[in-house]
């Protein structure tokens, strides 16, 4: 073990990372604790163990090494234990390299024992048991683009055990700093992996899931460019309502101004005007222009849960619920990074389109040409009791609309007519004095003038889970006008469009399928 602590601190200083696999496998070979098992696991014939010259860059003590270890390996292959477990790791490993760049996770956690322990130097534990290497592989490949693969370099074949050098590929042309080595073992009586273990191009830090997550929205960007947009804005957003001084009125949020925390929570308990209009004793007095901006900010935060069932279970981004919670507080500094970082649906999962009428028409003289669907949609079982009761309910958009236009009616002319009267001119011009010197009420401001920016960015793939390829609509079909005002009418389109839109296809029956 002294020997193992001492060969993994050197590889970070050395230049011998392409061979770490091959090494380790070297030392395994060498080492008199492991002697056994590996003379237990070799095959037959040596000639099945790929003689794999080290380059000239490696050491000579790791040199000799590994000219140590493929003397031993030919040793024991004399002997002729091992010759029924002859390829049995290779050929699950190039099975499971196969379907990884298929991004069939399935196939590939299909390569492993149900008790299997699946090791990433980058990560700080182990994955243990299939379901969590499931999981692990599932969030790497959201966090790649399908045109990066997994290419194997060379492969030393050692029976139950074998080493893998591999780099990673975009298109065809390798990427930088994605070399790394694998060392894989089956179980003989089944010839599944029991076991894995991943050395990629060394980091001073395990990043773990932070690296993976940088990653992922690296390669969504790189993949979609338009996502750039949203994480740009988000960037200028927080730095320009949270930390900057002199382009909203007010003390940054790092000042932690007394007077902004007792705003949040007077409004808060004003929370779609409940209180004020039950004339509640603990409803504070506050502008109703301020009132209205901040009801209708939440009113259409709201909205967004129409469309919840893009965090379904089985997307890779997980839920959206945490999101839609986190709006209600955050607003835009959590809803642009979603936007973001979330996966798209699948283009070609739609295999028929709406017709003229609105209607979901299947025969040929109504239907464009279209790909087959190579994916299922999303089918009305496939959701949550959340994302069915309330994200397809058809009151949502109506009910959040009456808040909505309510707030507004509040701040422009029937709250507190009391205290600020009915004129709007008068009232309008007090909103404004108030605006020039409130941070957090110029802030909502940004976040309406945001959310109107980018309130359509989910609309077209909710169409692809109905069954509807957006790109080949009609402009005069209902859906059609449905999705440009969901697209670029401010609240009430988005509203209107959560009220008619298609529903949600339901499961065939077995009968049917």
């Amino acid at each position: 073990l002294s020997s193992m602590e001492r060969f993994r601190s050197r590889r970070c200083l050395s230049s011998i990372v392409s061979l770490a696999a091959l090494l380790l496998f070297s030392f395994c070979a060498t080492s008199k604790a492991f002697q056994p098992r590996i003379a237990s696991t070799l095959p037959a014939r040596a000639s099945l163990f790929k003689k794999l010259a080290p380059p000239a860059a490696i050491s000579d003590d790791l040199r000799d090494m590994f000219s140590s270890a493929t003397s031993v390996l030919q040793k024991k292959n004399q002997s002729g234990k091992g010759a029924e477990e002859e390829g049995l790791a290779s050929a699950a490993v190039q099975r499971y390299f196969d379907a990884w760049n298929r991004r069939d996770m399935k196939e590939a956690c299909a390569q492993f024992a149900e008790e299997c322990a699946y090791e990433d130097t980058q990560y700080a534990s182990s994955f243990v048991g299939k379901e969590a290497l499931e999981a692990h592989l599932n969030r790497v490949a959201e966090a790649l683009p399908p045109t990066f693969q997994f290419c194997i370099d060379d492969l030393a074949d050692g029976g139950s055990v074998v080493g893998v050098q591999w780099h990673v590929e975009n298109q065809g042309k390798p990427l930088p700093f994605t070399r790394g080595c694998s060392m894989y073992r089956v179980d003989p009586s089944s010839g599944l992996l029991v076991s894995g273990f991943d050395v990629p191009e060394p980091a001073p830090l395990k990043p773990g899931g932070a690296g993976l997550a940088l990653l992922s929205a690296a390669s969504k960007v790189i993949e979609e460019p338009v996502r750039g947009v949203a994480l740009v804005t988000w960037l200028a957003y927080c730095w320009v309502v949270f930390f900057s001084n002199g382009i909203l009125p007010g003390p940054d949020a790092t000042q932690l101004d007394p007077a902004t925390w007792q705003e949040v929570v007077d409004l808060s308990l004003n929370f779609f005007l409940v209180a004020p209009l039950l004339h509640l004793p603990f409803s504070p007095a506050l502008h109703p222009g301020l009132e209205g901006v901040f009801n209708l900010l939440l009113a259409w935060a709201a909205a967004f849960s129409g469309f919840a069932a893009d965090g379904r279970n089985g997307r890779p981004h997980g839920s959206m619920v945490p999101t839609l919670a986190g709006m209600q507080l955050l607003t835009n500094a959590v809803f642009l990074p979603y936007l973001a970082l979330r996966a798209s649906e699948d283009k070609a999962a739609t295999g028929s389109v709406q017709s003229d009428d609105g209607g979901d028409s299947g025969d040929a003289s109504s239907t464009a040409k279209t790909p087959p669907p190579r994916a299922p949609l999303c089918y009305a079982e496939d959701l949550s009791a959340f994302e069915l009761l309330v994200g397809e309910s058809r009151l949502l958009g109506p009910v959040l609309g009456l808040v909505g236009l309510g707030s507004v009616g509040w701040g422009a002319s029937w709250g507190r007519v009391e205290e600020y009267g009915s004129d709007f001119g008068t009232r309008l011009g007090g909103l404004q004095e108030l605006l020039g010197h409130d941070r957090l009420g110029s802030s909502f401001v940004v976040d309406l003038a945001l959310f109107a920016l980018f309130q359509g960015w989910l609309v077209d793939d909710d169409l692809r889970r109905r069954g509807v390829d957006p790109l080949q609509l009609s402009g005069t079909s209902n859906v059609a006008v449905l999705r440009l005002a969901a697209k670029f009418v401010p609240f009430v389109g988005l509203c209107a469009y959560l009220a008619f839109r298609p529903p949600l296809p339901t499961r065939p029956s077995a009968e049917q399928s």
